[in-house]
């Protein structure tokens, strides 16, 4: 029997007018994706590097300008309708002082709360009490992200150990493994908040240092080593981390198939640990945000040993490194690699290292960028007022942004004429005044910290990363 031939679908008697209306219906489904979902921005600028790039790119050889690379980014717009934000979260904002301009940097203060920047830590306690000052661990995943490797640096030879100090009985072999056979230590420090630690390989030496506290000048305190060691013997091997002022000790002793951490305050930690010689161990020793880390794979079962310390704010680092200690040798160690966390700087003003606190009422957060020595951020938002003689459009009192050292010096503001007799003034809605000299009673010293970001200028939060795929590939989630 002969199938029975489907029905055709009528023609449309107006083609022109359907393809009209499903361009329409397109065009609206992307404006309310926009308006009310997801969109995209581009990263302008280097605030929040190496978590999302945003900066021009120099000439290796010459160290003149060459490309740029600006990551671009999928926000979500949805979330904060439904719930408030978190701590740690990269979120998109309207710049209080220009209320037409979007930024995106890290939320790391709340409402209700007074925060601390002290020693390259966040610190809060709840707004108006006498308590303590209580250090602000980011989550472990996040940690994960945010570490810079410090060694070893791109590019540095294969299977060395450059800025290392090897002493006593040891050899270099050719795969770059540090032998000792006899009593030797190694040391690697002091490790500075160096500018370019955790930029991407391909572009390292090609991001221009720059901003007010780009001179990587602040020993850090929050360190991670990986070092993958071979017992040769029984002898035992001690690993000194010294963060800033709080030192960590681990002691490996492969004959007593023992492990020791010493922490500081004079606690420790101790366990049980197979080091078989000729079979290699993987040792991950970090600590950050007053929080201690140990893992120990590859020699039977796995061992991990976490916790918290309760340690001040106020110590400031004196010296900080790493030290490999061979009291007896019979250890092959392997290039470990070095990393820390971001040492955030208290102020661009100054040396960034004089603790200040600041009052976050209901309502409000307060931001940082993840590049903490070249981010304009909730540290220096400054409000700068003009008192006119005579009112512009019923207005006696401009309020915008205080802002200088721009690499546009036509965002500077306020900002003079040669003669210096016409001031051009931004205010915070980014309408812009020529003011003659003679007309402006007072603007010297009508300067206030304005740090805060109101809720309802969160605009999203920043969801994932999907170009550029050259010079380096920038695609993934942001965390």
């Amino acid at each position: 029997m002969a199938r029975a031939a489907k029905p055709r679908k009528p023609k449309s008697k107006h083609p022109l007018r359907d393809l009209v209306e499903m361009c329409v219906f397109a065009v609206v489904m992307a404006l309310g994706l926009k308006v009310f979902a997801l969109e995209a921005y581009q990263i302008p600028t280097g605030s929040m590097m190496p978590t999302l790039m945003g900066t021009q790119l120099l000439d290796r050889e010459t160290q003149t300008p060459r490309g740029s690379i600006h990551d671009r980014v999928l926000v979500d717009k949805l979330s904060f309708l439904v719930r408030d934000p978190q701590r740690w979260e990269v979120v998109v904002f309207r710049y209080p002082l220009l209320t037409y301009q979007n930024y995106v940097k890290r939320l790391v203060g709340m409402p209700g709360e007074e925060l601390m920047i002290e020693n390259g830590d966040v610190w809060t306690r709840p707004l108006g009490s006498n308590e303590e000052f209580r250090i602000q661990r980011k989550p472990d995943d996040l940690q994960e992200r945010l570490w810079k490797r410090v060694f070893p640096v791109p590019d540095s030879p294969p299977f060395s150990w450059p800025g290392w100090n090897p002493t006593g009985a040891h050899t270099l072999d050719e795969d770059g493994a540090l032998r000792f056979s006899g009593r030797g230590r190694t040391s690697f420090g002091p490790i500075r908040d160096i500018y370019r630690h955790g930029f991407p390989d391909a572009i390292y030496w090609r991001v221009p240092v720059s901003g007010a506290g780009a001179r990587g000048s602040n020993l850090v305190h929050d360190l991670r080593l990986t070092l993958r060691a071979q017992p040769e013997g029984g002898a035992p091997l001690q690993v000194e981390m010294q963060c800033g002022p709080w030192p960590l000790e681990l002691h490996l002793d492969p004959d007593a198939g023992a492990w020791r951490l010493d922490l500081p305050g004079g606690a420790d930690r101790e366990g049980r640990v197979e080091l078989p010689r000729g079979r290699e161990v993987e040792i991950r020793l970090a600590f950050w945000d007053h929080h201690y880390e140990l893992r120990l794979r590859g020699a039977g079962d796995e061992v991990f040993a976490a916790g918290d310390l309760s340690l001040p704010s106020d110590e400031r680092a004196r010296r900080n490194g790493i030290v490999l200690d061979l009291p007896a040798g019979g250890w092959l160690l392997r290039p470990p690699v070095i990393e820390r966390d971001i040492h955030y700087l208290s102020t661009l003003q100054g040396d960034g290292t004089q603790p200040r606190v600041f009052e976050i009422p209901a309502g409000h957060y307060f931001m940082l960028g993840d590049n903490t020595q070249n981010s304009h951020d909730s540290r220096d938002w400054t409000a700068r007022e003009i008192r006119l003689k005579q009112p512009i459009d019923g207005r006696s009192v401009l309020v915008g942004d205080d802002f200088s050292g721009s690499v546009d010096p036509f965002f500077d503001n306020p900002r003079w004429n040669a003669e210096h007799t016409i001031m051009t003034f931004r205010d915070a809605n980014g309408e812009l005044f020529a003011i003659p000299e003679e007309q402006i009673e007072a603007y010297k010293d009508l300067r206030q910290p304005h740090s805060l970001v109101p809720r309802e200028y969160l605009m999203g939060r920043a969801l994932a990363v999907f170009l550029p795929l050259w010079p380096t590939v920038r695609v993934g989630l942001v965390r």
